[in-house]
């Protein structure tokens, strides 16, 4: 029963995503870039023009660029602490 509920929890984030035209995926930290895999395999590269928000299990945080580039894990501080978890992105609007 669980399975089907945490599917039909992400599949609404997924539509609110959409419908604030948000990209869905994982965050990927890799040789000192922040990546959004998608579903499909892509990689979508980030930067400071990015709005990112990690999913903390309840719900999206939003850290900058340099948080996800820098932010570690208190008892395993070679690990990025917010690389794996899922994120949503969009670009920032230009004024």
């Amino acid at each position: 029963m669980n399975i089907l509920i945490d599917h039909m929890q992400y599949t609404t984030r997924k539509i609110d995503a959409f419908l604030d035209n948000y990209t869905l995926g994982t965050l990927i930290i890799e040789n000192g870039q922040a990546f959004l895999q998608l579903e499909i395999g892509e990689f979508i590269q980030l930067n400071d023009l990015f709005i990112i928000e990690v999913f903390d299990g309840e719900k999206y945080n939003r850290i900058s660029y340099q948080e996800a580039l820098n932010t570690y894990c208190s008892d395993a501080p070679e690990w990025h602490l917010f690389a794996g978890l899922e994120a949503r992105v969009k670009r920032k609007e230009v004024a």
